[in-house]
């Protein structure tokens, strides 16, 4: 039985154009390699956010792994080239697809179950994949790493300007993608699914198989951003799948806004600057840091993106003509 799901309102993609046209121009605005490198991190891991808001934020999937796809991105891309000794495009392409198969073989006998089980399954899987990259020494490095070729363009290795717009390039077209799946007829069967999977059933929504899709499609932006990682730090390690990966994931998901279009890159422009900003205020820079993020949780619950929704604007005025007309 097909799907029966309202049209979705059309959304223009200028916006999402936008926001690319910033970013291109980006580089004659800052000063220095660090200003450089940081805003090639703050695409990087808007793009890792980006799949983690279309699993959680759209299907209300929570996965506790994303942080692991991004490993076995950097991973798959530093070890092909490394060990044998493939092209950095053909690695890329191989990168994907190997996390997009692993996500398959973990999303299908898990995508069927709810409740909880999607996100402790993933944990388990991070902590393993944690422990077979820290030990298995001759094979991933161990706890120290690999070093990774730079990027060459006819036998010259790629500056830092090239590699941004490499890095943009890639976030460009993630963007875009995420932008198609959350404004379309997927994005909407995906809502459906997050609000009330029985219901979404009744409607003729194939819900394991759009799960699936979407976890499938959530590991290769973490993959994406795990390979945009490799080829800006030329290294890869076992802390990309540590916790503190998943944090910052989910600090980017509540300051930009779960379910929104363009929250994973307000939320990451934040979160990879500010602490850059409260380095003066040193042993008090963790304490002001965790107030910002519960400041955003009691008064900005929607994110930045809130602040960019029409309707939670038209929600406002009227709480405040309704108070004004009452006093």
């Amino acid at each position: 039985m097909s799907a029966v799901i309202a049209p979705p309102r059309q959304a223009s993609i200028y916006p999402a154009l936008a926001v690319l046209v910033v970013g291109a121009g980006l580089p004659y605005l800052l000063h220095g390699g660090f200003q450089l490198r940081l805003a090639m991190l703050v695409w990087i891991y808007a793009i890792l956010c980006m799949g983690f808001n279309l699993l959680y934020g759209y299907a209300g999937q929570i996965s506790l792994g994303q942080q692991t796809f991004f490993a076995i991105g950097a991973y798959g891309f530093a070890l092909l080239q490394i060990k044998a000794h493939w092209p950095a495009p053909l690695a890329f392409v191989a990168s994907l697809a190997i996390c997009a198969a692993v996500a398959l073989a973990l999303g299908v006998p898990l995508l069927r179950l709810r409740s909880h089980y999607l996100a402790m399954a993933t944990l388990a899987f991070a902590l393993i994949f944690f422990g077979v990259t820290t030990r298995w020494i001759d094979f991933t490095g161990g706890s120290t790493g690999l070093s990774v070729p730079p990027l060459k363009f006819g036998g010259a290795r790629l500056g830092r300007m090239s590699i941004y717009y490499l890095v943009l390039a890639l976030a460009g077209a993630a963007l875009l993608l995420h932008d198609f799946v959350a404004r379309g007829a997927v994005g909407r069967a995906l809502q459906a699914i997050r609000d009330d999977e029985t219901g979404a059933a009744a409607l003729g929504v194939d819900v394991t198989r759009y799960k699936l899709r979407i976890f499938v499609l959530a590991a290769v932006f973490a993959g994406v951003a795990g390979v945009a990682f490799t080829i800006v730090s030329l290294r890869v390690d076992p802390s990309m799948s540590e916790f503190h990966v998943l944090v910052t994931i989910l600090t980017i998901a509540v300051v930009g806004g779960l379910g929104s279009r363009f929250g994973a890159i307000l939320g990451a422009a934040v979160v990879m600057i500010l602490p850059q900003t409260l380095v003066q205020f040193g042993e008090l820079e963790t304490l002001i840091y965790g107030v910002f993020i519960v400041v955003f949780l009691v008064f900005l619950p929607n994110g930045l993106a809130g602040l960019l929704d029409r309707d939670n604007w038209r929600g406002v005025i009227a709480f405040a003509k309704a108070r004004g007309g009452g006093a």
